[in-house]
């Protein structure tokens, strides 16, 4: 028995060798045949569905692979007489040796040698052309879509075709518009492998290449690549980093048609105004370079797209809340809930409309109006400039053209804040609006946040300002505002009125500078204001301020923004002091006329005072 099964083995070895002996041998003749030559072109073109047009006959190589090299391949459409859709320098192709023992043709492996793919950009999208009809790949994808056609919620996967599919390697491939002779690369230095083992598997993407100047790589896998080229709903895992952004998708996808998307996207950013330049290939306006970070749940379609749970950072800035970005409308509309707890208003404001300064920055400021916003804003703190302001409650909103921002409700110089801005442009020229509304602020403390503490009362009050005007800058707005502006403040101090020094110089009957008597603070009880702006020029109206001596400062005239001129004067009166027997309306009516009145002129930079009369 031992000896039986010992030349059983010896025999089986034989027959395998002998097996192997004939592969070696026919395998070459098999493969130089030209029906093998013939075939490998007729099966690219067979699964592309393109015609297939060669230098030469493919060179047949058996050592180490089985494998057909081919040289200058031209892919391009039966019926268009254009630019090729695909060239490539060499495609080298891995023969399964088996299917040639066969007499068939049957791809492992396709590797492209500096390929140049044309995509189709007629309507300014880089979109692939549309794979002819016939050929196997598009056949098996309308075949996945009559699976989906008859129950879309659970295709029959079984049915799917289960043809075997060859890997495809990349070397140095580019990527260009059909066009464009004359237009840069929309890729470059692509290099990557597509590994698909057959139509009814999974298949995985892994690509490296360089966009608008910097290197990016892909990686991409669905479970059921058929039905996602046929338009239905598939898992889909997507990630792409470069060093201005990374990005990350999981969940399922449509991207066909309509497109649908529901899973978790996931995106950072070093510099997210980088992220805008690369992109936008533009220098964008600002040079405020922020860090950027966002993680949602995504869900939506062509027409609209929802970001919830959403969290969002920009440089020391967070948010939480939910969004959107409609389609529906030539310009597309993001709109939702956000709460930070912290925001720069200022930046949010020039985000909104950025202002070009110079003819390169135009491009990025029109794709900032080509898009509308109506966001619902909150944040713990606020910041505008120096301004801090706390518990903020804000609209900003974009819509063809017109910007608005308006904080209902805000806590800042330990009062309430109100502020409404409007940016428009009518008939060619740039208009603004500025609406503010303080209840019970400290005026010390909000001078001390502007800068601004000459003749700002050190005390609480409330004041409004309401003006419109046009132009390009804050100063032409204000050369043709018009508007009001009304003010009062309770008991405090005015900085920078010094009322001794202010008498010894009027004593003297001379002009003096206003800096001459600035050195001081002067005590008031109270101290109102109301003006109205016209043409840019500020007609004062009421200004008094009532000293705690019971006398009483007035001044009227005008404050022109344009030259920043001073024309004002201005009275002391004396304390009202009855006589004898005389009720609180006499009092009040009594008019005992100025002691001291003067002039105020000049610029505002180097404002003087005239004395008129002393009595």
């Amino acid at each position: 028995m031992p000896s039986s099964a010992m030349k059983k083995s010896i025999w089986a070895l034989l027959i395998a060798a002998v097996v192997a002996a004939l592969v070696v041998v026919c395998l070459p003749i098999l493969a130089s045949t030209q029906i093998v030559r013939d075939s490998v072109a007729q099966q690219l073109s067979a699964w592309s569905g393109y015609r297939i047009r060669l230098d030469d006959a493919p060179q047949i190589r058996v050592w180490p692979s089985f494998s057909a090299v081919l040289n200058d391949v031209v892919l391009s459409d039966w019926n268009a007489d254009g630019a090729p859709v695909m060239e490539a320098e060499r495609v080298e192709i891995d023969l399964s040796a088996l299917a040639a023992l066969r007499g068939k043709v049957v791809f492992t492996k396709i590797r492209l040698v500096r390929p140049v793919l044309r995509l189709d950009d007629t309507d300014g999208v880089m979109r692939v052309p549309t794979i002819p009809n016939w050929g196997k790949l598009a056949q098996s994808v309308e075949a996945a879509r009559e699976l989906l056609a008859a129950d879309p919620a659970a295709p029959d996967k079984s049915a799917l075709p289960s043809d075997s599919f060859a890997t495809v390697e990349v070397e140095d491939g580019r990527v260009i518009a059909l066009n464009g002779a004359n237009k840069p690369p929309f890729l470059s230095g692509l290099t990557g492998t597509f590994n698909w083992p057959a139509l009814n598997r999974a298949a995985t993407l892994s690509a490296k290449g360089i966009w608008h100047g910097e290197s990016l790589s892909v990686d991409a896998s669905t479970d059921e690549p058929l039905f996602l080229l046929a338009g239905g709903k598939t898992a889909l895992s997507l990630s792409l980093k470069s060093a201005p952004l990374t990005l990350s998708f999981k969940g399922e996808a449509d991207l066909v048609d309509n497109a649908f998307i529901n899973g978790t996207l996931e995106s950072s950013a070093p510099s997210l105004q980088r992220v805008l330049e690369w992109t936008l290939l533009e220098d964008w306006p600002g040079s405020t370079i922020k860090a950027a970070k966002l993680r949602s749940t995504v869900i939506g379609d062509a027409k609209r797209v929802k970001f919830e749970a959403t969290a969002f950072s920009l440089g020391d800035s967070s948010a939480t809340g939910v969004f959107d970005v409609a389609f529906n409308d030539p310009r597309p509309t993001i709109s939702g809930t956000l709460a930070f707890n912290a925001l720069d208003l200022g930046a949010l404001l020039k985000t909104l409309a950025p202002e070009p300064d110079t003819p390169a920055q135009a491009v990025a400021a029109s794709w900032a109006h080509d898009l509308n916003f109506d966001l619902r804003l909150s944040a713990t703190q606020a910041t505008a400039g120096s301004v801090s302001m706390n518990d903020v409650a804000a609209t900003a909103q974009v819509r063809d053209g017109l910007v608005s921002l308006d904080i209902s409700d805000a806590t800042a110089f330990g009062g309430m804040l109100q502020l409404g801005v409007r940016l428009d442009n009518v008939e060619g020229r740039d208009h603004a609006e500025l609406r503010i509304a303080a209840e019970n602020i400290d005026g010390g403390l909000m001078g001390e946040k502007l800068h601004f503490t000459a003749f700002m009362p050190k005390a609480k009050g409330s004041f409004s300002v309401f003006l419109k005007g046009h132009g390009e800058t804050l100063n032409q707005v204000l050369e043709t505002s018009d508007g009001s502006i009304s003010a009062s403040f309770g008991k405090g101090s005015i900085v920078g009125l010094n009322l001794e020094t202010f008498r010894e110089h009027n004593d003297k009957g001379s002009f003096f500078p206003l800096q001459d008597i600035a050195d001081g603070e002067l005590p008031i009880e109270g101290a109102d204001l109301k003006a109205t702006l016209a043409g840019g020029i500020a007609w004062i109206d009421t200004a008094e301020a009532r000293l705690s001596t019971g006398e009483k400062i007035t001044i009227g005239g005008l404050v022109p923004f344009a030259g920043r001129g001073i024309a004002l004067s201005g009275s002391i009166m004396p304390p009202q002091t009855p006589a004898s027997g005389e009720t609180a309306a006499e009092e009040h009516s009594q008019d005992q006329g100025p002691r001291e009145t003067f002039f105020v002129g000049g610029s505002w930079n180097a404002p003087f005072i005239a004395p008129f009369l002393i009595e």
